[in-house]
């Protein structure tokens, strides 16, 4: 059974868990928005945006190639970080390709995706 409510679709499993995907990126009430600053020809961002869309996961991609205003407001946000792909969810930057793959080998990206904003590390 599917409902159309809020631009998400609600999906009721068999096991009575309700599970959200979203069609726009942040406009999800049970998910955060997913922000991925990456180039064109990047792999680590490529690996990453693969991972997330293995997820359902709807994503704002900046793109910063030849973009230097965009890499610089990157760089700013991500605390001089230069390299791609850089990734917040929510409020929460989790870095690049490889801290991504270390969350979800860790079990925790998909709590992380659901809206719980524990990280036992911080980033600079």
């Amino acid at each position: 059974m599917r409902l159309l409510r809020h631009s998400a679709v609600i999906a009721l499993q068999d096991n009575h868990e309700m599970l959200a995907q979203c069609l726009l990126p942040g406009e999800c009430p049970v998910m955060p928005k997913v922000t991925i600053y990456t180039t064109r020809f990047c792999p680590y961002c490529v690996a990453a945006k693969r991972l997330l869309a293995r997820k359902n996961v709807a994503v704002d991609e900046i793109d910063v190639g030849g973009q230097p205003h965009l890499r610089q407001e990157m760089q700013a946000k991500a605390g001089g970080l230069h390299t791609v792909p850089q990734i917040w969810i929510g409020e929460v930057h989790v870095g690049g390709c490889d801290e991504l793959y270390d969350l979800e080998d860790q079990g925790r990206l998909d709590a992380l995706l659901a809206g719980e904003h524990e990280m036992s590390r911080t980033k600079a």
